[in-house]
């Protein structure tokens, strides 16, 4: 009596044929959904970031000339907040047709409310809503071997809709055009608009900067 081999049977090819239709459809499920999530993840991607090369030495030494930095784009939801690195767009201002292309990268040191002004060579704010002074903890600021105590500037009430932003750079070589519009170191005679915010460039876009500049640029 021979016994028979059931890889040969009707019901064997049938249950073959059935993992063989699942496994493909388990496959291409996949598949699909990884696309959909590539896809999803690109338009959220290029709808929500963007890049910008920094032109000059006013942000030095947090940025250099030349650097490519990733850059959030701002909006109704994310806004800047004081002491973010900010992308301000000058194209709809005549008296910036002097700059060297349309965008200005600085940082963002009051909002509207705030009042600013630096005293022997300390910034100080008086955030909206109270009445003393703060003096401001910069580590980013660069003043060179001696021009801190000579960076003073007036007072500036920042008012509704209105920001208030400077380089990182306060050396005397690497004075910035920025809102110290009393000092002559703007480009308007007023002080610029939280509109005109074109975007941020996050702490983290900055300090793994040389990784992400291989991968996006």
């Amino acid at each position: 009596m021979h016994q028979k081999d059931l890889r040969d049977s009707e019901l064997y090819e049938a249950c073959f044929r059935y993992k063989e239709k699942k496994s493909n459809f388990i496959f291409f499920s996949v598949l699909i959904a990884m696309l959909v999530a590539l896809f999803s993840f690109r338009v959220w991607w290029t709808g929500s970031f963007g890049g910008v090369i920094v032109d000059g030495s006013s942000m030095n030494n947090t940025l250099y000339d030349g650097e490519k930095l990733l850059m959030r784009y701002a909006n109704e939801k994310k806004r800047a907040a004081r002491g973010d690195v900010i992308v301000v767009y000058v194209g709809d201002y005549p008296e910036c047709n002097s700059v060297n292309g349309d965008y200005l990268i600085k940082r963002l040191i009051a909002i509207e409310g705030d009042k600013v002004r630096c005293t022997d060579g300390q910034i100080e704010i008086c955030y909206a809503g109270q009445t003393e002074w703060t003096e401001l903890d910069e580590p980013y600021a660069n003043y060179g071997t001696s021009y801190k105590t000579k960076y003073d500037f007036a007072e500036y009430e920042v008012g509704e809709g209105e920001i208030f932003f400077l380089g990182d750079n306060r050396s005397r070589d690497g004075s910035s055009m920025d809102s110290r519009y009393q000092e002559g170191m703007s480009h308007l005679d007023r002080l610029y608009k939280v509109e005109d915010i074109y975007g941020v460039v996050p702490d983290w876009a900055i300090e793994y900067n040389q990784i992400l500049s291989k991968i996006f640029f």
